[in-house]
């Protein structure tokens, strides 16, 4: 460590070769700040137990104690270490990648990690001057954009493999729209669009993860229109090698919850899974939205199975987020194919000719 004296003169006097007695004498005589070094740190410790007087003294590290390895006597305690600080937050051997303290580096920026000032109100100043020097402007977009992903996260309790994931999309993207060859940045992108592109990355990172959730859930979620983040995706789709969103073939998951918000039982929701698996492919049927499809098989079955679960077009629409007149067209779609689609197994508690008329 060097510590700035006053009572020196010369700002080049470090470099002449001269010790360190002159440069202060120098520094002293001339009126100006002089650099010094400061004395090492160190502590008095015994060379030999008084005890025992064995000499195997040994230092515990993790509890902060100088301990005695023959009797076992603790010959000081609550040691402070002043080695360096040294950390590492690799999976590796410790050592393999130290860090000096701080957090870990995120692999989705550029700039490595910075200390962050806890107390914002009283050095706000220090914080802003601080992101000017130390962070790219880049990482102050990739940051706030991050920020605002983990608090739709956090507000709505989805996992971390999600929000890890719609992070790097989100880098992927936001390359592939501003990155030149050289490096640098071609622009910044306008908040309409940055709320645009982050509802688009969590309908791919949902259905990328297995958890797939419709454009109305999204924009429940991020407030963006189901216009806009539909477009956003095939951009993203488009654009970005690697992060094609999953084509949505499996039935179950939306199955699964719109049933279990109904309150229908494990037979009716094996059974629409059945009749919407057998129905899509079916002529009128085969390019219509899932879940259109879906609410229509949930209103089929729950006309099918006992009264006490039968639900209206209209309350499985609401569940769903498809409109009550879609629920009713896409069912008169279904309704020519009711025998060849309808499991085996399943009994109905009603005659398929008191169905509604298609």
């Amino acid at each position: 460590a060097e510590v700035l004296m006053q009572g020196g003169g010369a700002n080049d006097v470090s470099g002449n070769g001269a010790s360190s007695a002159t440069v202060a004498a120098a520094g002293v005589k001339a009126g100006g700040p002089v650099l010094q070094h400061a004395p090492a740190l160190e502590r008095d410790l015994p060379d030999k137990c008084p005890e025992c007087g064995s000499d195997d003294i040994v230092e515990d590290w993790k509890q902060g104690n100088l301990v005695c390895r023959d009797c076992g006597l603790v010959l000081q305690g609550h040691l402070v270490d002043i080695g360096s600080e040294w950390r590492t937050f690799t999976n590796e051997e410790p050592g393999a990648d130290p860090n000096r303290v701080g957090g870990p580096a995120n692999p989705l920026l550029e700039s490595g990690p910075t200390t962050k000032i806890r107390d914002e109100r009283a050095a706000a100043g220090l914080n802003r001057a601080q992101n000017r020097n130390a962070i790219s402007a880049s990482d102050r977009y990739l940051l706030d954009a991050f920020s605002r992903i983990n608090r739709i996260a956090e507000h709505y309790s989805i996992s971390q493999r999600v929000r890890d994931r719609t992070d790097e999309i989100f880098k992927r993207y936001y390359d592939h729209l501003t990155l030149r060859s050289d490096g640098s940045r071609t622009r910044q992108l306008k908040e309409d669009e940055t709320e645009e592109i982050i509802a688009a990355c969590l309908s791919i990172a949902f259905r990328n993860e297995g958890a797939p959730r419709t454009l109305k859930e999204i924009c429940a979620l991020t407030r963006v229109t189901e216009q806009k983040i539909g477009a956003r995706v095939k951009l993203i789709d488009q654009g970005v090698d690697g992060v094609k969103q999953a084509n949505l073939h499996n039935s179950a998951d939306f199955v699964a919850r719109f049933s279990s918000r109904l309150g229908l039982p494990r037979e009716l929701l094996n059974a629409t899974t059945y009749v919407y698996d057998h129905a899509r492919e079916k002529q009128g049927v085969y390019g219509r939205q899932p879940k259109s499809i879906i609410a229509a098989c949930l209103f089929i079955v729950c006309q099918l199975g006992s009264a006490e679960f039968r639900r209206s077009a209209k309350e499985i629409g609401k569940v769903t987020g498809v409109a009550e007149v879609t629920v009713r067209v896409t069912y008169r779609t279904i309704h020519p194919h009711l025998k060849s689609i309808l499991p085996p197994e399943f009994e109905p508690q009603v005659a398929l000719e008191a169905l509604p008329p298609a």
